[in-house]
């Protein structure tokens, strides 16, 4: 029995920028969606608590979509698993908390990861998300980390700067 063909131009080995635009493509390709932002990205190991960018497989990406006129969906998202997409998926609910990422950021998650590394923050994390969260003191969107209890530490996706957030 054959494997089911990877969707062209995706893989696992695609970095989470990289996969941003081409579920940007994906979701933007239906009439319903065709006006969508990206919101954020959660990504997620296989198990456990991991070191590496290459090791987060799972991504959830949520786009903003009450800019698409007359769609009955107010957001979207699309869940990767080892850099294959899923079906797009319509939330009549709006995704809340979150600015819009209108460009994807040049940084990517290895080298968010890299910079963490380098301020001392070498134990393994076990989610890392990429948004651009409201509220007062958030300049740029962030590659957030967390480490378990509570500890979380961010990257800025322009400065590069690697603070703690509560």
């Amino acid at each position: 029995m054959l494997a089911a063909p990877a969707f062209a131009g995706w893989g696992a080995t695609l970095d989470i920028t990289g996969l941003i635009k081409k579920t940007t493509t994906l979701v933007r390709s239906k009439p319903q969606f065709e006006k969508a932002v990206l919101l954020e990205a959660d990504g997620n190991p296989k198990s456990g608590k991991v070191t590496t960018a290459a090791a987060i497989t799972r991504w959830r990406i949520v786009y903003q979509n009450q800019t698409t006129k007359g769609s009955k969906f107010a957001s979207a998202f699309v869940k990767i698993v080892n850099g294959h997409p899923g079906k797009v998926v319509g939330v009549k609910e709006p995704f809340l908390e979150d600015r819009n990422i209108s460009t994807v950021p040049k940084m990517t998650l290895a080298m968010a990861v890299t910079k963490l590394r380098n301020a001392g923050h070498k134990e393994g994390f076990g989610t890392v998300t990429l948004r651009y969260p409201l509220g007062p003191g958030f300049s740029e969107p962030l590659y957030i980390f967390s480490f378990g209890s509570g500890e979380y530490w961010t990257v800025g996706t322009k400065t590069g700067k690697v603070k703690p957030i509560s």
